[in-house]
């Protein structure tokens, strides 16, 4: 493998995982609420969001489209 190609495989990784990390983020702290009637508000500790979000920075895709598309729960 050139020394080109590895900088460009690192590269979009980074990208990557920097979108990923938006995601996660925008979801911890707002679009929990929206997927999940329990994390809404207060409603999910800190703790269990940091556990959530490497899971999102590696799905980002998935969880961006379920974000975008998603509907408010409804309320039970």
């Amino acid at each position: 493998m050139s020394e080109g190609l590895a900088n460009i495989i690192v590269t979009a990784l980074g990208i990557y995982m920097l979108i990923g990390l938006l995601t996660g983020l925008a979801y911890m702290f707002g679009g929990a609420g929206k997927i999940d009637h329990a994390a809404k508000g207060k409603g999910l500790p800190l703790q269990a969001r940091l556990l959530i979000l490497p899971g999102v920075i590696g799905l980002w895709p998935l969880m961006l489209k379920k974000l975008l598309t998603q509907k408010e729960p409804p309320v039970s």
